[in-house]
């Protein structure tokens, strides 16, 4: 038996913005139980949004082009969402106070990235495309790049451009199985666009 108070959230639910109750529906669902996901997805129908709703393949998250964020692909997209907050990058000094200091920082960055939504497409560094627009997806690393995915990417208008995100904090087994996601998700909607 769940704990929630199904009015009171749905009155909560009701009150998100189709940026807030998308995500809730998406790419921030597995923070709430089941009785809960089952509101947002009424509210979901009753507003007209549900093709707006996509799987989440994966969600990690990120220090990436010096702001701290989640990389998340969803079935037909990939983005970066950005909190806005610069990374968490060296301070000077040694110590275990520039240390402490340091991972407290990290976990503020990582606490404002968890309660992202699509709003936070507005903010600085953050980006988004269809996978139809990324051209390739390959895993890098070096010792002075460290680990990366370099995308090759044509926008709709036909800008093209190389553009990487940065990995590092990521386990390099976690690392290239996001690339391998990435990879056979373009490929599935690349399929899927062309019946």
């Amino acid at each position: 038996m769940s704990d929630l108070d199904a009015a009171a959230f749905s009155q909560k639910v009701q009150s998100f913005s189709d940026d807030e109750l998308i995500a809730a529906a998406s790419i921030n669902a597995d923070r709430y139980n089941e009785e809960a996901v089952a509101l947002i997805r009424a509210e979901v129908e009753s507003r007209g949004l549900s093709d707006d709703i996509q799987n989440k393949i994966f969600d990690v998250f990120l220090n990436t082009s010096g702001f701290a964020g989640r990389l998340i692909l969803l079935e037909e997209q990939l983005m970066f969402l950005s909190t806005g907050l610069r990374a968490a990058g060296p301070t000077g000094g040694s110590g275990i106070g520039v240390l402490m200091a340091g991972e407290a920082r990290l976990a503020e960055r990582n606490v404002a990235a968890e309660r992202l939504d699509f709003s936070a497409l507005d903010n600085e560094g953050s980006w988004i495309y269809y996978l139809d627009e990324i051209k390739s997806c390959e895993p890098r690393s070096g010792i002075l790049s460290g680990k990366e995915l370099v995308f090759e990417v044509e926008e709709e208008n036909g800008n093209k451009f190389t553009g990487s995100v940065k990995c590092s904090n990521l386990p390099q087994p976690e690392f290239q199985a996001v690339a391998e996601q990435i990879e056979k998700a373009r490929a599935a909607f690349l399929a899927g666009k062309a019946v």
